[in-house]
């Protein structure tokens, strides 16, 4: 991403130089889709897949034998 921002530099300094509307226009262009190319690369990194556990409020039946829910109980 970094190359990315490097070249978005560049381009805003072209611009700056640029002598025409018309290639300063082209320059701010460049730096547009770069920048359209930065978002898209966010929002694929931030679409994240969400695993949910499910909550069990189930409890094991226990013997009146039984020391508790261990599971070393032999």
């Amino acid at each position: 991403m970094t190359n990315v921002l490097t070249k978005i530099e560049e381009e805003i300094a072209q611009a700056k130089q640029s002598s025409s509307p018309h290639t300063m226009r082209e320059h701010i262009y460049a730096v547009r889709a770069l920048c359209d190319v930065i978002l898209q690369q966010r929002s694929q990194n931030v679409t994240a897949i969400t695993i949910r556990q499910p909550a069990t409020t189930e409890r094991l039946d226990i013997d009146a034998e039984a020391n508790g829910p261990s599971l070393l109980d032999f």
